[in-house]
C-alpha cells in the first residue's frame, strides 16, 4: 500500500513538471535580432505538455511583465472564451489589460522526440494587426514575459506552463543620437568610398578632355577649308549606246541625271562612229 502511494505521489511529480515546470525561452539559435524594440523570438513548445488529445492547440499568452496577474485572475480551466479575454488591436490601449493571446500551432507539432532548438516562434511577427487573436507587435521598449496553453476543441483550458521570466525589449533610439559622421564608420568604408569618388572624378574629367578636343577640332576643321558642291564640267561627254534591236535608227541617248548639263557641246555629233556593246 505504502509503495503504491509513493508510485502515485512520483507519478503526480513528474507530470506537474513536465505540464507546470516548464516555461517558454528565448531561442538559442544565433540571430542577429532575437530581441528587438517591439519582437521577440522564443523557441518552440516542443514537450512542454505530454498529454496529447486530438484537437488540442498550443496558444501563446504575451503579457506586459505588470499584467500577468491580470490574466491569472481571469483565465482558468473553466472559462470558455480566455481567447477573448483581450483582443489584440486593443490590448495595450491605457485602459486595456496589456495581454493577448495568440496562436502556436496543435499540440501534434510540437512533440518531445523534435529537438526545438533549432525551432523558434516570432512573437510579432504579424506587426500591427487587427485581429482578436493576432501574432502582435508589443509597446516599444517594454517589459514582456509569456506563458503557454493547451486548449482543447471546446475553448477550454487542459494544462498551462508557468510564466517565463521577464524580458526586456530595445528601446529605439532618437535620430539626434545616432552618430553619423566620419568617426561612426569603418576604416574599410571610407577607403572603399575614397575610392569611388576619386574614380567617378577621373571619369569625369577624361569625358570633358574629350569633348574639349571634339570642339576644338570641329572649329579647326571650318577655318581652314570649306567644303563646295560637286560641279560638272561642260567637257564631261556622255557616252552613247545602241541596243542591237535599234541599231538600224540609232539615235542619241542622254543620261537622265545629267539632263541639265546636256549641251551641244557634250551631246555627240552626227557621223561619229557609235560605241558598240
Amino acid at each position: 500500500m505504502n509503495t503504491n502511494a509513493v508510485i502515485r505521489l512520483m507519478a503526480l511529480s513528474v507530470w506537474m513538471w513536465t505540464a507546470q515546470g516548464l516555461q517558454p525561452e528565448l531561442t538559442t539559435n544565433n540571430f542577429i535580432a532575437k530581441i528587438t524594440t517591439n519582437t521577440i523570438i522564443l523557441k518552440q513548445p516542443h514537450c512542454i505538455f505530454d498529454q496529447i488529445s486530438d484537437g488540442d492547440v498550443v496558444w501563446l499568452v504575451a503579457a506586459l511583465c505588470s499584467a500577468n496577474a491580470n490574466y491569472d485572475s481571469r483565465a482558468n480551466s473553466s472559462a470558455p472564451y480566455v481567447l477573448n479575454l483581450s483582443p489584440y488591436p486593443t490590448a495595450f490601449d491605457p485602459s486595456a489589460l496589456n495581454f493577448f493571446v495568440t496562436r502556436v500551432g496543435p499540440l501534434a507539432n510540437f512533440p518531445c522526440s523534435q529537438s526545438p532548438n533549432d525551432l523558434y516562434f516570432k512573437v510579432g511577427a504579424d506587426g500591427k494587426c487587427g485581429g482578436t487573436n493576432c501574432n502582435g507587435i508589443f509597446p516599444d521598449g517594454s517589459l514582456v514575459s509569456f506563458k503557454y496553453l493547451q486548449i482543447d476543441v471546446n475553448q477550454t483550458i487542459v494544462h498551462t506552463s508557468e510564466w517565463s521570466g521577464c524580458f526586456t525589449l530595445n528601446t529605439p533610439q532618437k535620430l539626434s543620437t545616432i552618430n553619423d559622421g566620419l568617426s561612426a564608420r569603418s576604416g574599410a568604408m571610407v577607403v572603399i568610398i575614397s575610392i569611388l569618388c576619386a574614380a567617378v572624378g577621373l571619369l569625369l574629367l577624361i569625358f570633358f578632355i574629350m569633348l574639349c578636343v571634339a570642339y576644338c577640332c570641329r572649329n579647326k576643321a571650318g577655318s581652314h577649308g570649306t567644303s563646295s558642291p560637286l560641279r560638272v564640267m561642260n567637257s564631261i561627254r556622255i557616252p552613247r549606246y545602241d541596243i542591237h534591236s535599234l541599231r538600224g535608227r540609232a539615235h542619241p541617248y542622254d543620261n537622265p541625271s545629267y539632263g541639265q548639263y546636256s549641251t551641244s557641246d557634250t551631246l555627240p555629233k552626227p557621223g561619229i562612229l557609235t560605241q558598240k556593246l
